[in-house]
């Protein structure tokens, strides 16, 4: 079986999560690795098939959303892009931890989450 296992890289819940299921799904078959964000401490210890900038959220120093440098962040073409080119329909399970671009590719490709 062929595994797409999407993991959201804003802050490092995500990640820390991803480094303990991983195993498991290999069990399962060959997994493929697309880490989407770019704020986040801790590196996952496993070859990512596909990185995106993708969505991420940023904090201020009080622990609230610095909605302004999130707004800063988005490229709305560079997004469409990417779920356009995401290889989503390859697979025969996708599983999302919350990453909106391979939702979005899903969705526009009739694939299932």
């Amino acid at each position: 079986m062929k595994i797409f296992y999407a993991v959201q890289a804003t802050g490092n819940g995500h990640i820390s999560r991803s480094m303990e299921l991983l195993p498991h799904l290999k069990q399962y078959g060959e997994v493929d690795i697309f880490l989407s964000g770019d704020n986040s401490n801790l590196t996952l210890d496993a070859p990512i098939a596909y990185r995106s900038k993708g969505l991420s959220l940023y904090y201020t120093c009080n622990g609230s959303l610095d909605y302004w440098k999130i707004a800063k962040a988005i490229n709305p073409v560079s997004l469409k892009q990417e779920i356009r080119q995401l290889p989503v329909e390859k697979y025969d399970l996708v599983i999302n931890d919350y990453d909106y671009i391979t939702a979005a590719a899903c969705a526009s490709k009739k694939s299932l989450l």
